[in-house]
């Protein structure tokens, strides 16, 4: 007896919840379609904010529901993302117009990078939707050679996402030595501001005629890249630089 009168009452709860909505139905969409009422053009809604795009609906007698809220890397939380139907569109007087609000952009929280492998940093920036930034190289006989000194932002600091996290590396013991970085093809315009990222300076530079690559690029660099040199060595340079023909004067 006990089952028979539970199964009432659940029967019971789903007649009244199927009544509910056929009662929306019929007062949402079908009503404004059957009764002669006049049709309005659908207003743009993208961008407003829900209590904006409530009014601007009021306006033109239609009125507003939520369906769904996402995250949007551009638009402000509590805004609209997307309606349906869309802009443009004539409906009768009455109609529900559904709209998707914003949650705002989506923030994932900095690793801690705090002496792991340069490879690893980016592993773990990536998994968290961030990437790596400016990279400086900087000598510490306390931190083995590629492992992270620092970081900025620090850990724990939510960014959006495909932002960028700044590294400072270990270089090595102050006496090791260090890798010259591969400068050829790049604009001398960058090159100390490179080489001070490597702990280098910049030495002699000299030109050479060469019309296969703009004015300033660098051709060719002494020592070589990637070989190993003492910390603060000079890195000659050769750069390209155009030959005058004499239809080149004004």
């Amino acid at each position: 007896m006990k089952k028979f009168f539970a199964k009432v009452l659940l029967l019971g709860a789903c007649a009244g919840s199927a009544a509910i909505l056929m009662i929306v139905l019929i007062d949402g969409v079908i009503m404004p379609y059957i009764v002669d009422v006049p049709s309005v053009k659908i207003p743009r809604l993208h961008a407003l904010d829900a209590s904006k795009a409530a009014e601007r609906l009021g306006q033109w007698g239609l009125k507003m529901g939520i369906v769904d809220s996402l995250h949007h890397k551009s638009i402000v939380r509590g805004a609209v993302i997307d309606q349906t139907p869309q802009a443009g569109q004539r409906v009768k007087r009455g109609r529900r117009i559904t709209v998707t609000l914003s949650k705002g952009p989506r923030y994932y929280p900095v690793p801690n990078l705090g002496g792991v492998s340069l490879r690893e940093a980016r592993l773990q920036l990536e998994s968290n939707q961030l990437q790596i930034g400016a990279i400086l190289y900087v000598s510490s006989d306390e931190m083995p050679q590629t492992a992270v000194i620092d970081q900025s932002p620090v850990a724990g600091t939510p960014l959006a996402r495909g932002a960028s996290v700044d590294l400072r590396i270990s270089n090595g013991p102050l006496s090791s030595p260090k890798r010259v970085p591969n400068l050829t093809q790049v604009p001398i315009d960058s090159a100390e501001d490179t080489l001070r990222k490597y702990e280098m300076q910049l030495g002699r530079i000299d030109s050479r005629i060469n019309n296969d690559y703009p004015p300033g690029t660098i051709l060719s660099q002494t020592p070589a890249a990637n070989a190993r040199v003492p910390r603060n060595t000079r890195i000659n340079l050769s750069v390209s630089a155009r030959r005058v023909d004499n239809g080149d004067q004004p």
